[in-house]
């Protein structure tokens, strides 16, 4: 790195309390699959890579256990290290905490990375790690979901999780018939992300002029047992809604798991129309079960595998438009149609932004 702050030996001492899953990308895992050629969609960039792959120090995190880094972000760096020699090492913390992802980070900080690639555990309390990266004389990007402003990295990569929302929620109210009652499922609502999806729902549904009402929202749900049981009781209190609608990933799970159940012991019941949020196995099962009809997927590949290419930019001279401006990684619907195609559409969307991130949102200094 450049410079390193006084706080390393502290740092270095931390590391030694740090669990959780941590290894280099490639080498826990089989090849990436690839459908579109996205290092080629780089060729016509002006950025190529200034040093020896070796050179570069990166280092990725996510706080907890997670479907979505596991089976996407994951492998966007896999695709990223085949694609640029890059070695990519990463981290999943055992408790959603801030102070846990502290405490990871700055051990990588003491064994010498400087590029990371981080979801904020806490929506405050991030700027502060991030700010202490800077400090140390390192680069941030910050993927997932938005932090609180300001937010103190080069770039936010996620989705536009409003516009996720209310467009999934006007697809939910198209199959309701345009009327009828229906259940929000929201996950944590201290988060800045779930009241930017909440407002998308809300929205949508006041656009019908009362002929589609949220009879019940159930909310503060952090993982997929406790969406199972608050979306089982919902489902059995709300016996007359026509819809459901879930925006997180988590209680995605919870609601799959509870229509499982719930079409299980009432096989004749009334279909309930379903929209969910990411691709887990419990979600697509249900979409081929025909119990969800669609899911809404967040372009999790493109955050592991652009996050990674702009952290090289960064080392190499390049600097944001726009310092911690949001860069939208795009989503696309899933449905019974392309459950079995659409990994070659979230790819694509990928490759569309990186012929972008010289025109629209970097520059060499």
């Amino acid at each position: 790195m450049n410079k390193m702050s006084k706080r390393v030996l502290a740092m270095a001492m931390a590391a030694t309390m740090i669990t959780g899953s941590s290894a280099a990308v490639m080498a826990s895992s089989t090849d990436a699959s690839v459908n579109v050629d996205t290092k080629k969609a780089a060729e016509n960039n002006e950025w190529k890579m200034a040093s020896d792959p070796s050179e570069y120090k990166l280092f990725c995190y996510w706080p907890a256990p997670d479907t979505f880094f596991d089976s996407y972000v994951l492998e966007g760096l896999k695709a990223f290290e085949e694609d640029y020699g890059v070695t990519i090492d990463y981290s999943v913390g055992t408790e959603w905490t801030q102070d846990i992802e502290n405490q990871s980070i700055e051990a990588k900080i003491a064994e010498g990375y400087d590029l990371f690639l981080i979801f904020g555990a806490d929506t405050s309390g991030a700027n502060a790690l991030y700010q202490e990266i800077y400090d140390a004389g390192g680069q941030v990007v910050n993927y997932a979901g938005l932090m609180d402003d300001p937010q103190e990295s080069a770039a936010t990569l996620a989705s536009d999780v409003y516009t996720q929302a209310y467009n999934s929620t006007k697809h939910l109210i198209e199959l309701m018939g345009g009327e009828g009652e229906m259940v929000n499922v929201l996950e944590q609502l201290s988060d800045v992300n779930t009241q930017k999806r909440q407002q998308g729902v809300e929205d949508a549904v006041a656009e019908t002029d009362g002929k589609v009402t949220i009879v019940q929202t159930v909310a503060d749900i952090s993982t997929v047992d406790q969406g199972y049981e608050k979306i089982s009781d919902a489902l059995t209190a709300n016996s007359g809604i026509k819809g459901i609608i879930t925006t997180g990933g988590t209680a995605s799970q919870g609601l799959a798991n509870a229509l499982a159940d719930y079409y299980g012991t009432s096989p004749d019941a009334e279909h309930i129309f379903a929209g969910t949020m990411d691709q887990s196995n419990e979600v697509m099962n249900a979409i081929a079960n025909d119990e969800i009809d669609y899911t809404v997927a967040q372009n999790g590949w493109a955050m592991g595998y652009v996050s990674s290419m702009i952290l090289c930019m960064l080392q190499d001279g390049w600097e944001a438009n726009e310092f911690g401006e949001f860069i939208d990684t795009g989503y696309i619907f899933i449905d019974k149609e392309n459950s079995d195609s659409w990994q070659t559409d979230i790819e694509q969307k990928a490759a569309d932004l990186i012929g972008t991130l010289e025109t629209d949102w970097f520059k060499q200094k």
